[in-house]
């Protein structure tokens, strides 16, 4: 110490301890966020932005997050209140608590923070008050299933981390079975539970879920609600989903097929590749998975009839198979099940697959030289042969012990920044159409996929697209191999189907 200048050293001292004091302040955030009057605690600066992700603003798209990821879940929120480098904003809407996933805090240029609410930007952000009650819950459980299981958990420890709510995520490898035997068993159910579309008759059967008609779901994909809507309700929200398209070698075939190529485009690139001595074609033709996109293509009207049977004898359907017996017959065509199939096109023996855009990153992953092109046209038709859309999605259990939290978790699933990361990382298709506009240009499969979107169909949810797929999974054996004629098996098809239906 100078001892000639204590009072500039006490100076100095307190400067420094006011400059800490100033880095501390800046570093936890630029603004304050607070609920009925209690601050809340948020991430710091750094943390905070590598949180954001791209959200919708009158711009495009900019870095942000949603102001309901920083808040617990809310019962109701009636009341915002913005302080701002121009004074003062004030929202006052009975709906708040349900329009907080959607207002966004962005990123500024000159590194402060703005608040995009409603399409109204509020610039040089200071405070933001938040009147409203907090559900008291604080515990969830989740079941998860299908692909991602990891990726999903992560998701739900950094919403946890957030807004204080404890999440229990379970890996469930069949949550409609497991569900129903909770059910009778008299255990413990989830609050939120993954499903996919034909899981949902047999949920409903047993009162397992609870109708989401109450949630704001503009931003999801139409064809998704309709992958869960049964009875006139809406019983879980899409998640993601995969969809079927055309696989090929490009050392095999170095042209990219055009987006509204058709069949006979498909049979000529096949009768090219036979030539170079490699099987053109293959896919599992023996699953009617497959089958129900041809039969579109070639005139079937609907996947499911006005009474939910889906019928197998329709002229769409005799007209695919037709057409599926002449390419086995003539070269084109291979029928091979799954594995088989897949081994074969990465040894680069078959030049075309059918698969489902889940296959993307496993055959990225061994460095397969592939690309994809969307279903083809049928020229005697004019309609797209329509790949099946399998949506995947979350639904609320009935006696959830957390319904608001579980709710809010639901919405957060479904919006922008998790639809954006789980699909990217898992090469899905986001059910939120922002999340799907937004990887436009870093998804190189985007063109492809959106045109399989466009034209694809749902898979219905009620009971009877269960019943003609496993029967027509047998029926199907008998017509390749024809040890039954196409008639006679999709008569006896159509008896099966309609019997098993009545008993049910």
């Amino acid at each position: 110490m100078d001892r000639r200048t204590p009072g500039l050293y006490l100076v100095r001292a307190a400067l420094l301890v006011i400059a800490m004091a100033f880095l501390a302040i800046a570093s936890v955030s630029a603004f304050e966020l607070s609920l009925n009057g209690k601050s809340r605690s948020l991430p710091d600066e750094a943390a905070l932005r590598a949180l954001c992700y791209q959200v919708p603003t009158e711009s495009g798209y900019e870095k942000g997050i949603a102001l309901a990821e920083l808040l617990p879940p809310l019962i109701d929120a009636w009341k915002l209140e913005c302080l701002h480098a121009k004074g003062l904003f004030l929202r006052e809407d009975d709906r708040l608590a349900e329009k907080l996933a959607a207002f966004y805090l962005i990123q500024a240029h000159d590194g402060t923070w703005d608040l995009y609410a409603d399409g109204t930007r509020i610039e040089g952000l200071r405070s933001l008050a938040i009147s409203g009650d907090s559900a008291e819950e604080r515990e969830l459980e989740v079941w998860l299933s299908w692909e991602g299981v990891p990726e999903l958990k992560a998701e739900l420890e950094r919403w946890s981390s957030l807004t204080g709510v404890k999440v229990k995520a379970i890996d469930v490898p069949d949550t409609r079975s497991k569900y129903l035997t909770t059910l009778r068993g008299g255990g413990s159910p989830p609050d939120l539970l993954m499903i996919q579309s034909d899981n949902l008759a047999d949920l409903l059967s047993a009162q397992a879920l609870q109708p989401l008609d109450r949630i704001e779901t503009s931003e999801l994909s139409a064809k998704g609600k309709d992958a869960f809507r049964l009875d006139g309700k809406l019983w879980a929200l899409p998640f993601y989903y995969d969809s079927q398209l055309v696989f090929y070698n490009t050392r095999l075939i170095t042209e990219a097929p055009p987006i509204d190529w058709t069949l006979d485009d498909l049979e000529r690139i096949a009768d090219s590749v036979a030539a170079k001595g490699r099987t053109p074609l293959s896919w599992n033709l023996y699953s009617a998975y497959w089958l129900l996109s041809f039969a579109s293509g070639f005139g079937k009207p609907s996947i499911d009839d006005p009474d939910g049977g889906v019928r197998p004898d329709d002229p769409g359907t005799r007209k695919a198979l037709a057409w599926m017996l002449d390419m086995i017959e003539s070269g084109r065509l291979e029928a091979l099940e799954r594995d088989a199939m897949v081994a074969r096109f990465a040894s680069g023996e078959i030049a075309m697959i059918l698969s489902g855009s889940y296959s993307i990153p496993e055959f990225e992953r061994i460095g397969l030289e592939f690309a994809v092109a969307p279903y083809p046209l049928v020229p005697a038709t004019g309609h797209p042969v329509a790949p099946l859309l399998d949506f995947k999605g979350f639904a609320i259990s009935r006696a959830s012990r957390s319904p608001v939290s579980a709710q809010r978790l639901l919405e957060h699933l479904c919006g922008i920044g998790v639809q954006q990361r789980f699909t990217t990382a898992l090469s899905k298709m986001p059910a939120n159409g922002k999340a799907w506009a937004a990887a436009r240009d870093s998804n190189r499969y985007h063109a492809q996929l959106s045109r399989s979107a466009e034209i694809g169909l749902v898979i219905p949810p009620g009971q009877g697209y269960a019943v003609y797929k496993n029967i027509m999974w047998k029926m199907l054996r008998f017509i390749l191999s024809k040890t039954m004629e196409l008639d006679d098996a999709l008569a006896e098809a159509r008896r099966l189907i309609d019997a098993n239906l009545i008993s049910q």
